[in-house]
């Protein structure tokens, strides 16, 4: 019997050699597309699991209520808190805490210097939290004592060449740090894997930290990232209930703060908070890739449910004959259900091979490590198993049971067949579904595209333009002497030709980092009741010349020397003003600010700028007349041409080599720094629209399959259409109008349906592109197009046939 199954399935296979061929290449398609796309959405949902207690670890983020703000979050918390919950808490078992250095970190060991990124302080306890590996050094040991260091694998063959090179181990050599503190290697780390929200590269004990500056009783500096493991099935709403009284006291009944504990599995996809380690993902992104997925899948089942109800007639001789012979229904219907199974057993076969061949190119695009294997991943296998089996189950059982229904001695005695002939109520509701998805899915194309474009085009109240980024000296901590070199530094820099402007600061405007200080407790001197808050960073008084912002009240701040008291000025933002309760700028300007017990004076204001994302509203801003501690120096540029931009970067960087010879010469553009923080976004675009892509194509390939057919069934009446004096626009508009019907019907329940999906996914921006009439009359036109090109392509070659050729056998 099965062998019997497997000689039908074969001739049926050879005897319409496009149907099949349509109908494997459109499930192959649908299901390699929608495996990567749940090997993207599983990575995603991967981050910080690899851990082995990673159900059990939280992070302790704090919650600000200041009076009349909405209320705001940090997820830096303050050092003490770590050693206190565990103390305080039987419940929690460890506790952990990190402190970025937001300063330049250059590592010099022997000859070789270089400038290191995501430098972290931690405690002795982070590697009883954390399974991070140590490929050399004692994890509990490595971060005990003062000025160790641990290096990650890339960072420790920058100094000592390729691991497996190594004649003896690194630990124990000694590493200068900034030119100045001499550091012991405690440690080499492998390199934390790309799914994880903390990405260090290099640890610095806690302990060192701790010997330049005092802060482990200190519960006003929330600058440490703290993390808490709990013991096994402990209730997490129990343990916050509990928070109130922890806060209360340690920081007394006034005070305006809350603790919040969030698990470590939920940070990448469900936290945006200030001070975010690393950019996280989007949990509505990851639904609607999801979505994504099922709809292209089921797209791919539609088209073969089609197809094999269409080509109904063509095989309702054959079931009718089994049945003459005494095969039951049932029998029947197993065969067409075996057929089923088999189709989609070759169409999973070649998507993993397109799948095999695509993904490397998938994750560049991406800039995921994605990775797909049977063999190392049979979860993942039980989920494609379950796929392929409610596949075949779903596409094969209602082609099943109509093509086991038919009547024998209706079939053998005529030649016609309402199937065939495209009547099928389920067949056009299912082509509906194909149509409102493709729709569906252009017009969230357009809208993504659009608002992708109002995010890089968007007046962001600075210039971005030809704006080049050096980072600020590490080696020189002494205030005078840094800011003479400077000086000395931005002499020497505008004397070349193409170079407008240079600035120093420790933050920049459009840079996605924590460069930004948050600082509380702020008032206007004659205002003893304010406690404001606001972010704040260091500029000199060429900053808003570099960044062509407008001062709109008031005056800039003037040159300050190193020992000068005009270090006591600052610049504020029109937000600002409004939240010190001047809506009219000029009445602030000259009024003293207690800035954490310091008197400064705002001198000027200018116009709200977008320091952060787009997805963040204004926020009020103090810009202070200082370059103590500053990380960057930006100048702006204006180059002939490509060839003088490069000339100027070298002799930038042969000046920077004559006044600071000891830092690596680092930099970078304005623009880059501005759309990195849009590059989940832009990554979320990439995928959408061209999975997007993809399942129209299918449809598409599923609808010239389906008219396809139908001409063929009807290919005599085309004829005899002819005969009668019916042209061929004639015959097109007869065949085309039922498909743009149902392409009207189809865009009536698209648009709006897509429309309201994608206004979820535009609520992440504060700033929103406005969405015109014609984004909505693009994906129908588009659409139109795709369908009556699949359609009129086979229908003009039905029609331009000679009437004698379709009619000679009648």
């Amino acid at each position: 019997m099965i062998r019997n199954y497997f000689k039908v399935i074969y001739r049926s296979l050879i005897r319409n050699k496009t149907y099949s061929i349509i109908n494997i290449l459109g499930l192959s398609a649908g299901l390699a597309m929608c495996i990567i796309i749940l090997e993207y959405v599983k990575y995603e949902n991967s981050y910080d699991r690899f851990h082995s207690k990673s159900k059990d670890i939280y992070r302790v983020i704090i919650e600000f209520h200041d009076p009349g703000q909405a209320p705001s979050t940090d997820v830096a918390n303050y050092a003490p808190a770590a050693e206190a919950l565990k103390n305080d808490f039987p419940e929690v078992t460890g506790a952990t805490c990190i402190s970025p250095e937001y300063g330049r970190v250059v590592l010099q060991y022997n000859e070789k210097a270089f400038e290191e990124q995501k430098v972290y302080y931690a405690d002795s306890s982070f590697f009883s939290v954390f399974d991070f590996k140590l490929l050399e050094g004692d994890p509990k040991t490595a971060l005990a004592e003062p000025a160790s260091i641990i290096l990650s694998r890339t960072s420790a063959e920058r100094y000592f060449g390729k691991m497996d090179q190594w004649k003896r181990s690194p630990l124990n050599e000694m590493i200068r740090v900034n030119n100045g503190n001499v550091m012991k290697v405690t440690g080499i780390m492998e390199n934390i894997p790309g799914n994880s929200h903390f990405q260090g590269n290099i640890l610095i004990s806690l302990a060192e930290y701790a010997r330049h500056n005092d802060f482990e009783k200190n519960w006003g500096w929330n600058d440490f990232y703290t993390y808490i493991c709990l013991r096994p099935n402990t209730n997490p709403d129990a343990l916050q209930a509990k928070m109130p009284g922890f806060v209360t006291k340690y920081m007394g009944k006034e005070t305006n703060k809350k603790m919040l504990i969030q698990p470590l599995e939920s940070i990448h996809l469900y936290s945006n908070h200030s001070f975010e380690l690393e950019p996280n993902g989007s949990a509505q992104a990851v639904k609607f890739l999801t979505a994504i997925a099922i709809i292209i899948l089921v797209i791919a089942w539609v088209n073969y449910i089609n197809l094999s109800t269409a080509r109904g007639e063509g095989r309702g001789k054959e079931v009718s004959m089994r049945k003459v012979s005494g095969a039951s229904r049932n029998e029947v219907m197993v065969q067409f259900l075996f057929e089923s199974f088999y189709i989609n057993l070759i169409a999973f076969i070649l998507a993993i091979g397109i799948v095999q061949i695509s993904l490397p190119f998938v994750s560049a695009l991406l800039e995921k490590p994605l990775e797909f294997s049977i063999i190392r991943d049979m979860g993942f296998v039980k989920i494609l198993a379950v796929l392929y089996i409610i596949g075949s189950v779903m596409s094969g059982l209602y082609p099943a049971i109509i093509l086991s229904s038919f009547r024998p001695l209706h079939i053998l005695k005529s030649s016609s067949g309402s199937i065939a002939r495209g009547k099928s109520g389920l067949r056009q509701s299912l082509v509906v579904f194909q149509f409102v998805m493709s729709v569906g899915l252009i017009t969230g194309t357009v809208i993504i595209m659009n608002q992708m474009h109002f995010l890089r085009t968007k007046d962001l109240g600075f210039n971005t333009d030809k704006t080049l980024i050096i980072n600020a000296p590490s080696t020189v901590t002494n205030d005078s002497i840094f800011f003479n070199r400077y000086q000395f530094f931005k002499q020497q820099a505008l004397k070349y030709p193409g170079v407008e402007h240079v600035t120093i600061s420790s933050a920049l405007p459009g840079k996605l980092s924590n460069d930004l200080d948050s600082h509380g407790s702020i008032r206007l001197q004659d205002k003893q009741e304010q406690r404001l808050s606001f972010l704040s960073f260091r500029i000199d008084e060429d900053f808003i010349k570099v960044f062509d912002m407008k001062l709109i009240a008031g005056r800039n701040i003037p040159f300050a020397t190193a020992v000068s008291r005009k270090d006591s000025l600052m610049l504020i933002n029109r937000k600002a003003a409004e939240h010190f309760g001047y809506s009219n700028p000029d009445d602030i300007v000259g009024k003293k600010v207690n800035y954490q017990g310091r008197i400064r004076e705002v001198v000027g204001v200018i116009e709200n700028y977008h320091h952060k994302s787009l997805k963040t509203n204004f926020e009020p801003m103090l810009l202070r007349n200082s370059t103590s501690g500053a990380l960057y120096i930006s100048v702006r540029l204006s180059p002939a041409n490509a060839l003088a931009l490069d000339q100027i970067i070298q002799d930038l960087e042969q000046q920077w080599k004559t006044v600071y010879p000891e830092n690596p010469f680092a930099y970078s553009f304005l623009d880059s720094h501005v759309n990195n923080q849009y590059k989940a976004d832009a990554q979320f675009s990439k995928i959408f629209t061209v999975f997007a892509f993809f399942s129209i194509a299918i449809s598409c390939l599923g609808l010239f399959g389906l008219v396809s057919y139908t001409i063929t069934v009807r290919i005599k009446e085309i004829g005899v259409r002819k005969v009668l004096g019916a042209s061929v626009e004639n015959i097109i508009m007869l065949f085309s109008k039922d498909y743009i019907k149902l392409l009207m019907i189809a865009s009536a329940i698209g648009l709006p349906l897509s429309y309201y999906i994608l206004n979820l996914w535009l609520e992440n921006f504060a700033y929103k592109a406005a969405i015109s009439w014609w984004l909505f009359i693009l994906p129908v036109c588009v659409v139109t197009f795709l369908a009556f090109l699949a359609v009129s392509v086979q229908i003009m070659k039905a029609a331009l046939t000679n009437p004698v050729d379709s009619l000679r056998h009648e």
